[in-house]
């Protein structure tokens, strides 16, 4: 059952204006998870400066401290998950659902002969840009890696791993990386779990939207505030994550992010947000 308590008046990250909002019953003692009540969104109250989220919030430190309180927390449903995730890599293990997208839309620019620049927006240790570039490779097609990353280490690993295949990785935050780049650069942008960590996500998708190509696409991850995992084990469901997971979007209210962004979801089907998923996936394209 959800609970609501003190309305407030705060900036909804997603309008970027002053709204009312209401507290809600998730969050802790330290982090407050507030809803607005204009466009349903939830979002965290008091989000970390970026500085923090570069070292003390990185995500190479909490992702390890997170799993090993679900562990200890609950070790059954900790142990379920993860004979899931085996299972799943062993019956598909080339199954990478945000590569496998990206890739798609790479595909479909294959005969225009340019080579297309792809930019990962929290791109971790470059994994998925040398995934990408080496899909490409096999087609004969080329492709310019591009990712930004807030993290340091991850940064470095990033600029390591992708140096042999001409990447360039900035390490900055996300709405300070994407200004580091010149309008109308990139074809593609791929953000995998990368949304949800962003306190100005509509200052951020507003710039995205000027480097893309007119005809850029944005492919995307996101946890599933809307699932039915949510709804059934409310404050237990693993897409909260305190302090790094910020906001909590459903199907309509990233559309409406887009929207006020100058995007449109081209591409959300059903298993894209399947009720079952703790996440989802969108594709947006610029408005004409």
């Amino acid at each position: 059952m959800e609970e609501y308590a003190t309305k407030m008046n705060l900036n909804c990250p997603i309008l970027g204006r002053e709204t009312k909002v209401e507290r809600t019953a998730y969050g802790n003692d330290l982090w407050t998870i507030v809803r607005c009540q204009e466009t349903g969104f939830v979002f965290l109250e008091n989000p970390p400066d970026y500085s923090r989220l570069e070292t003390e919030f990185a995500w190479e430190r909490t992702f390890p401290e997170e799993r090993n309180r679900r562990e200890a927390h609950a070790p059954v449903r900790a142990a379920v998950s993860a004979f899931a995730k085996r299972a799943k890599s062993f019956l598909v293990p080339s199954r990478n659902k945000i590569a496998s997208i990206a890739f798609s839309l790479l595909r479909a620019r294959e005969q225009s002969n340019v080579s297309c620049s792809v930019l990962d927006v929290g791109c971790a240790n470059g994994c998925l840009l040398v995934d990408l570039h080496h899909r490409c490779s096999q087609i004969g097609m080329s492709m310019i890696p591009l990712g930004i990353e807030v993290s340091r280490e991850l940064a470095t690993q990033a600029s390591e791993r992708t140096a042999s295949i001409g990447g360039r990785i900035v390490f900055a935050n996300a709405l300070g990386g994407v200004h580091e780049l010149n309008a109308g650069s990139v074809h593609l942008a791929v953000m995998c779990s990368f949304l949800e960590h962003e306190c100005q996500p509509l200052p951020f998708l507003k710039r995205l939207h000027h480097i893309l190509t007119p005809d850029g696409e944005a492919v995307l991850k996101v946890p599933n505030f809307a699932c039915w995992n949510r709804k059934v084990l409310g404050k237990k469901w693993s897409g909260f994550r305190f302090p790094d997971h910020v906001n909590y979007f459903t199907p309509q209210t990233l559309k409406r992010l887009a929207e006020e962004a100058g995007f449109h979801v081209c591409r959300q089907w059903i298993l894209d947000k399947f009720p079952f998923s703790d996440n989802m996936y969108a594709v947006l394209r610029k408005n004409a």
